[in-house]
């Protein structure tokens, strides 16, 4: 398996980027959230990989972090879910809040993701239930996102609308504390 790429950046579309590497252009199919994380065309870049194999074709896909490449393989296990679903599903919503939303198994923030309906929301849920805990993802401000987000929850906000607000708040404060995001967050659902 090819376990990361590092180069410079060739071509970044929509979904996917080239990376060249000593004159081999690998093209790789990236999420959203990747996407962003990584530079512009002319950049250099560190990508971790998943190699997928099938029989008559070879597809890499990439992730600029581990927990994010460990949630495209724990979705991968659930059945119905393909490759493409799976960058899909990561690019509807950040890894932290996809996470607390698995878990939490608040399928109206699922649902919104484009292209995941109800029941395969639930299917997400009931085959990775209890097997998420050893992905840790981004453990500063994610872990302060996911626990603003559930006590959102808790107060009786629902999930999408929560997830929203605290992204929102997160975006304009940066990181900050599970507390701090909490205030802001409300602030914005009251609007």
């Amino acid at each position: 398996m090819i376990d990361f790429i590092n180069g410079t950046i060739a071509r970044k579309d929509d979904g996917e980027v080239v990376v060249d590497v000593g004159g081999i252009g690998f093209r790789i199919a990236i999420s959203a959230g990747s996407a962003e994380a990584i530079g512009q065309a002319g950049e250099e870049v560190r990508l971790l990989t998943w190699l997928l194999h099938k029989e008559d074709s070879m597809e890499l896909f990439g992730f600029a972090s581990e927990g994010e490449r460990k949630l495209f393989g724990a979705l991968l296990s659930v059945n119905g879910v393909g490759p493409r679903m799976a960058l899909n599903i990561l690019s509807g919503m950040p890894p932290e809040e996809l996470v607390s939303a698995i878990v939490r198994k608040d399928y109206g923030a699922l649902t919104s993701i484009k292209g995941l309906g109800r029941k395969r929301a639930e299917k997400i849920c009931f085959s990775l239930d209890g097997s998420l805990d050893d992905i840790d993802i981004d453990a500063g401000a994610g872990g302060a996102v996911r626990d603003a987000v559930d006590a959102l929850v808790a107060l009786g906000f629902p999930g999408s609308d929560s997830s929203r607000a605290v992204r929102e708040a997160s975006n304009a404060a940066g990181e900050s504390s599970a507390d701090a995001l909490i205030r802001m967050a409300l602030d914005i659902l009251r609007k």
